[in-house]
């Protein structure tokens, strides 16, 4: 798994992350919040069951989790139990969605 050379929260409306390669990655808040994978967050069925106004998002904190992952906390909810490895945030940068 590669590891990010710099992780950026710009104006806590998007995640940039510096890859080896020289490659950018920028998932903005929205995406992050809606893509969370953590057990309050999954329906039923594994899709993502939170429903909020996508403009009110923002990331007001950011801790790496080990060397393999990073944790948000975002605006409004306050929701904080999302762990995103690496790897997966380089995905949802390229395509949209995980």
């Amino acid at each position: 798994m590669d590891v990010p050379e710099r992780i950026e929260v710009e104006a806590g409306a998007a995640l940039v992350l510096t890859w080896p390669d020289g490659t950018l990655t920028t998932v903005a808040a929205p995406a992050l919040r809606a893509a969370c994978a953590c057990a309050s967050c999954l329906g039923p069925e594994g899709d993502a069951a939170w429903i909020g106004d996508a403009a009110d998002v923002r990331i007001i904190d950011a801790s790496l989790v080990g060397a393999y992952a990073i944790n948000f906390t975002f605006a409004p909810d306050h929701h904080h139990t999302g762990i995103y490895p690496f790897d997966r945030l380089r995905a949802l940068g390229e395509t949209g969605s995980v």
